[in-house]
C-alpha cells in the first residue's frame, strides 16, 4: 500500500509542480534563506558566548579531579567554539550569491561584513594558537564581538523592518525620519541595488583574501599525522598545592662505648 502511494504521488508530482512550479520554487527558497539567517544569528549568539565564557570554562576545569572528566569538559568548550564560528562562514557564505540580494531582504553591508569578521577569525584559529596565546585570544573575542553585533543588528533594524513598519501608520511608514523607515530604504538589499552590488564587491573581496591566506598556510605548514605528539601533561597543572620543605639529612649517631 506504502509502495502504490509513492508511485501515485510521483505520477502526479510532474503535473502537480509543473502548474505552479514558479511560485513553489520560490516561497521554497525565500523560506530556506530565512531558515539559515535565523540560524546564523543563533550561531553568532553561541559563537559569542562561549568565547566569553572562556574564564568559566577554565575555573570550572580547575575543579575536576580526574583527568578524562577534565579532558571532556575541554572538549565540549573546544567544539562548541569552533564549530559555531566555523558554520557561521560555512552558512554565511550563502549572502555571498549576488542574486539572493534581491530575493531576501539581506542588511548590507551589516551581514556579509559580519561573516566576514567571522572568516577572519578563522584564519587567525587556523594560525594562532588562541588558547595559549592571550593576546591573540582576545583578537579573537573582538573580532566574533563584531561579527555578532553587525549580524544582529542588521537582522533587527533591517532585515525585520518590514514587519515593523506594516504595523505603523502609512504616514510614519512612508517617512525615512523613523529608523524602521530609514533602515529599510538604504540599507535593505532589494530597495538599494546600488549598495548590494558594492557591499558585494567589497566583502567577497575580503572573504576571498581571507581564504588565500588560509589556503597558503594549508600548503607551506601541513605536516603528516604522524610527527605529531601529543601532550601527556594534565590541562591545568596543579600548582597551588602546598609545597613540602626538604628533609634534612640525620646524621648517622655514633655508636656509644660499651660499659665497663
Amino acid at each position: 500500500m506504502i509502495i502504490d502511494g509513492i508511485n501515485i504521488a510521483l505520477q502526479s508530482l510532474p503535473v502537480y509542480v509543473g502548474s505552479n512550479s514558479t511560485t513553489y520554487l520560490n516561497a521554497a527558497t525565500i523560506y530556506t534563506e530565512n531558515t539559515i539567517t535565523v540560524i546564523l544569528t543563533l550561531l553568532t549568539i553561541l559563537a559569542i558566548s562561549i568565547q566569553v565564557a572562556r574564564g568559566y570554562f577554565l575555573r570550572v576545569l580547575k575543579k575536576f579531579t580526574l583527568r578524562v572528566a577534565a579532558d571532556i569538559w575541554w572538549l565540549i568548550y573546544v567544539l562548541l567554539r569552533d564549530a559555531s564560528i566555523f558554520l557561521v562562514v560555512f552558512l554565511g557564505f550563502m549572502l555571498f550569491y549576488p542574486g539572493i540580494y534581491q530575493d531576501f531582504p539581506i542588511a548590507v553591508p551589516f551581514m556579509p561584513l559580519a561573516v566576514d569578521f567571522f572568516a577572519i577569525a578563522l584564519v587567525i584559529m587556523l594560525i594562532k594558537d588562541t588558547d595559549e596565546d592571550i593576546k591573540y585570544n582576545n583578537i579573537l573575542t573582538i573580532l566574533v564581538g563584531i561579527g555578532t553585533f553587525l549580524y544582529i543588528f542588521g537582522t533587527i533594524f533591517i532585515t525585520e523592518s518590514a514587519t515593523q513598519l506594516a504595523i505603523l501608520p502609512p504616514t510614519v511608514s512612508n517617512s525615512v525620519s523613523n529608523i524602521w523607515g530609514f533602515m529599510n530604504t538604504y540599507f535593505n538589499s532589494v530597495n538599494n541595488p546600488a549598495l548590494s552590488i558594492y557591499s558585494f564587491y567589497v566583502c567577497f573581496g575580503i572573504l576571498v583574501i581571507a581564504g588565500i591566506v588560509a589556503l597558503k598556510y594549508g600548503l607551506e605548514f601541513g605536516v603528516p599525522r604522524s610527527s605529531i605528539i601529543t601532550n601527556p601533561n594534565p590541562i591545568i597543572k596543579q600548582t597551588d598545592q602546598p609545597q613540602k620543605p626538604p628533609e634534612q639529612p640525620t646524621q648517622a649517631q655514633k655508636p656509644s662505648a660499651p660499659k665497663q
